[in-house]
């Protein structure tokens, strides 16, 4: 019961019920699992009819708000109301290098795009050799995150892209790019945005002190990469002017210092309109939300999806959007 109560008072702090709490990055970062064992202590305590259980439901209802970013009740109301779709995707260099073991995995997920015809599409991790030509899209801004590179990030997009710019992240493949449309009458500036990969591999042990340290130190100096491009990413937003949405591949999670400087006074799609836990990606066969649709508050959501779909290590997220 000790135990119990401990894992989660850490599980309430981490997720930001008394304030956000980053001394610690790599322990937000498993902010899932704590819920998981918590969640398995809970079963153990009604099973056993005792009284603890009760720990469970009252640590739910003191962090319910903070709940939402990790999970969702089923939305079972059809959106009427059309908008502005937006589709965020890591497609994973459209499987160059045969990660999954599946034929034309770039034409799958060109029929899967025309399937669901987002307006604004932005892709990570993608690549002009192997990209299938979106015919649907013939405003494009595809920049590579190295120089002379292939490989690097895309805005396609129904709508004509004005102000395009791309955000250099230093000594890193990955970065930002940036464009802006007019949309009902007004100008909407969207970010596509790839911060640093956590590159976690299970395949380290983590059963001795030395490796387990490493592993925890090799995560923390990710993490501290993502700040700093955290930082990069703010001074370019800090000048804008117009309405923004963010389609990103945060490579972390919502209770970290890195989702709340992104999302700033934006609102996250998921946390309004998502279902369940909205697993982008697996890590240790354990769904994690690492992919966000951020929106400006003078906009509205309609519709949100997580589509679960085996085209890359990610899964895709699309939201639909109008003005208020």
């Amino acid at each position: 019961m000790f135990i119990n109560l401990i894992l989660l008072i850490l599980q309430l702090i981490l997720m930001g019920t008394f304030g956000g709490f980053y001394y610690y990055p790599f322990l937000n970062l498993m902010v899932p699992f704590i819920v998981l064992i918590n969640c398995l202590f809970f079963i153990f305590w009604i099973i056993k009819l005792k009284w603890p259980f009760v720990m469970f439901i009252f640590s739910i209802l003191i962090g319910y708000t903070e709940w939402e970013r990790l999970y969702k009740l089923p939305n079972n109301g059809i959106p009427v109301s059309k908008g502005l779709k937006l589709m965020s995707f890591n497609v994973r260099l459209f499987n160059s290098y045969n990660w999954i073991d599946k034929e034309n995995i770039p034409e799958s997920i060109l029929s899967f795009v025309n399937q669901e015809s987002p307006d604004i599409l932005c892709l990570q991790e993608f690549s002009k050799e192997f990209s299938p030509s979106f015919e649907s899209y013939p405003y494009n801004y595809i920049q590579s995150s190295s120089k002379n590179g292939q490989n690097g990030l895309s805005i396609l997009s129904k709508f004509p892209l004005y102000n395009k710019g791309f955000i250099p992240f230093e000594n890193s493949n990955n970065g930002a790019v940036y464009a802006e449309i007019f949309y009902k009458r007004d100008t909407l500036r969207i970010y596509n945005l790839h911060l640093e990969s956590l590159r976690i591999n299970f395949k380290d042990t983590l059963l001795t002190r030395v490796n387990s340290q490493k592993f925890i130190n090799r995560i923390t100096d990710v993490i501290k990469k993502q700040e700093a491009q955290m930082v990069e990413f703010g001074k370019i937003d800090k000048n804008n002017l117009h309405p923004s949405i963010i389609c990103t591949d945060l490579n972390n999670n919502a209770f970290s210092k890195i989702y709340k400087g992104i999302k700033n006074k934006r609102l996250d799609a998921f946390s309004i309109a998502g279902n369940g836990l909205g697993g982008t990606y697996n890590l240790a066969n354990f769904p994690f939300r690492i992919d966000f649709i951020f929106f400006d508050p003078r906009m509205e959501i309609i519709d949100f999806n997580t589509y679960n779909i085996n085209l890359s290590d990610h899964n895709p997220v699309s939201a639909v959007l109008r003005w208020k």
